[in-house]
Order: C-alpha cells, then structure tokens, then sequence
C-alpha cells in the first residue's frame, strides 16, 4: 500500500534557518518543494528519512526578476508567465509537456531540476525490491541495470528543465553552510544516479538564472515518451544555436534521459560552428549524437530504439531552430 511514512515536518521561514535546521539532523533528512516525485518515493519505500524541511513557506525562493527564476518558483507559475515565456520560447513547449497540470500546480523549478534519477528496478513498492532483489541505490550490493557494478548507479536522469536551461547558458546558484555559491548548470550533474549532482546536503537550490543574451538564442526541446500525458522522458533532446543568417555562430546540445546526468554534447557542438543550417549539417549533427548515446536498460523502452531517438530528436530540435514546421510527436506504444 502507499503510505506514507511517519516523518518530523519542519516548516521555516528563511534559507539560513532551513539550512540550520539540516545541519541539526546530522543527514537524516530530505529538503520538500513541492513533493510530487519525493513523497511518491517515500510511499514506495524508497529512502525515506525521519525529517523532511518543506522549503514552500520561503519568499526568497519565489522571487523572479528579469530571467533569474526562484528555485521555488512553480513549474504552472512559469507556465502562466508571457514575459517569461516570450523571452525563451523553447519552455513553452518543455512545460506544456511537463508531467500534467495538477503536477505542475505543486511541482517547483528546483524540484524538477533536482528529480530523482529512476529505473524499472528501483521506482518499484518495497515488496517488489524486495522480490526482484535490492539494488545499490537502495539497500542493495550492485546495480541491477549494469549488474556487477557496485561503485556507480546507472539509474536515469528524467528532469525536463535542466536539459533547456543548460542550452540557454544558464548558472545555478545555491545557498548552504558555507553560504552562497554559482555555478554553471552544464557543471552541476555528477555521473552517478546516486549522488546525481555536486550540491551539499544541505544546501539549496536558490535560482536559476538566465544571461541577458539567452534571449538572443533560437532553442528546442524535444521530449519522447511512451504516454504523451504525465510521462516522464524515454529520452529527449536540447538544443540551442546563435544564427547569422544560416549560418550558426554558437551551438549547444544536450541529450537528456540516456544516462544519469543530462549529457553536455560540447564536443559535438563545436565541430559545427560556422556550418550552414542546412539538411546536410544537421543529418551530422544528429548522426554524431547517435554515435555519442549510450542508453542502457533502465527504463521501459528497448536501449537500442531510444537511441535511435536521439538522432529522430535531434533532427526535429535542429529544423525547429532552422524555422521548419515539427511534426507533433506520436506516442511510442
């Protein structure tokens, strides 16, 4: 059954009081926005902590000025907002595509940036894991996804924010301890389903903040899923580029939900710079992102279709930056 656990809920009213009260626990805890994805993991069994610091009752968290976004922030708050939305179009369709609108009413920006990585093994009741056999992200000796690894998870990163706002240049900064530090968000992903990021314990997710010449980029976002409702990514693709005329000045991509981290394709992307947009470049482009994935089997979907995917996402991201009509995905199932 999915009940929850009993847990301690604090509620404070500041960062440096919420950062406080987790130095308190001694680890034993786990930061609350808006709960969608952790208290699912806590009615599943999964990690559960005796202390959970709802992070909702925090102002600073919510503020927006300009393209700096509190971590806090509502993902439907950000759906609901034109200036926003003008100045960076590619979210318009990454949050229409987002999960559902009753997720995205409670669901936040850190929240989603910060989701937990998942596999067919692990996002299961306790009575299965325990059937099917624990794994090393829970309880367990190895990964059950590349059996024989006992040092690293090859669970799935499955955010749809953090792949846009990599493409779009953004920092991430973050408050804790120590106090407040920035970083480059394409920096943030540690290439383990465990630890997933660089972030301390106890530190927050404050914002995410956007350059001022982001606006000046063309961007896509190109999610597959086996439900065109709700699901979270099989796979999706990210990419954004600075055109002179046909001509691409700056290119960044990002293939999302293959690995554990969002994959930061830079190497990919400089070897185009100065190309024409046209039919050829982005077959090349697509092809060497094929070439590049490597998904294994920790979600429904056969590793080898998905990435197939990749190249079909990173086909229709490039043409919709290029100004050629997408066609609207179809379901994979």
């Amino acid at each position: 059954m999915m009940i929850l656990p009993e847990f301690d809920l604090l509620r404070p009213r500041s960062v440096d009081e919420a950062v406080a009260a987790a130095r308190r626990t001694s680890g034993a805890f786990d930061y609350l926005g808006g709960g969608t994805d952790l208290l699912c993991n806590y009615k599943w069994g999964i990690n559960a902590n005796p202390t959970v610091i709802s992070l909702r009752h925090i102002g600073e968290l919510n503020e927006r000025q300009g393209g700096s976004l509190g971590g806090g922030l509502t993902l439907a708050e950000l759906e609901a907002d034109e200036d926003f939305l003008h100045d960076f179009p590619a979210f318009r369709r990454t949050l229409a595509r987002l999960a559902s609108p009753l997720i995205r009413q409670t669901g936040t920006l850190a929240g989603n940036i910060l989701v937990d990585t998942r596999c067919i093994w692990l996002n299961q009741s306790a009575f299965a894991r325990r059937a099917l056999g624990n794994c090393l992200k829970a309880d367990g000796p190895e990964c059950r996804v590349v059996k024989g690894s006992t040092d690293r998870c090859y669970a799935n990163y499955s955010g749809d924010m953090a792949p846009v706002f990599m493409v779009y240049g953004a920092e991430i900064r973050l408050a804790g301890p120590d106090g407040e530090r920035t970083l480059p968000l394409t920096e943030f992903f540690s290439l383990d389903g465990r630890t997933r990021n660089v972030k301390a314990p106890e530190e927050i997710v404050v914002a995410l903040d956007l350059p001022g010449d982001a606006r000046t980029l063309r961007a896509s976002y190109q999610k597959f899923r086996v439900r065109e409702a709700w699901d979270f990514p099989e796979l999706a693709v990210a990419a954004s580029a600075r055109m002179d005329g046909d001509r691409i000045e700056e290119l960044s991509l990002v293939a999302s939900a293959v690995a554990s981290i969002p994959l930061w394709m830079d190497e990919i992307a400089a070897k185009y710079v100065g190309r024409t947009l046209d039919d050829e470049t982005i077959d090349a482009v697509a092809g060497d992102m094929f070439k590049a994935s490597r998904p294994v089997r920790a979600t429904l979907l056969p590793p080898g279709y998905r990435k197939h995917m990749v190249r079909v996402m990173t086909t229709r991201a490039l043409r919709e930056i290029r100004g050629d009509a997408v066609p609207v995905p179809a379901a994979a199932m």
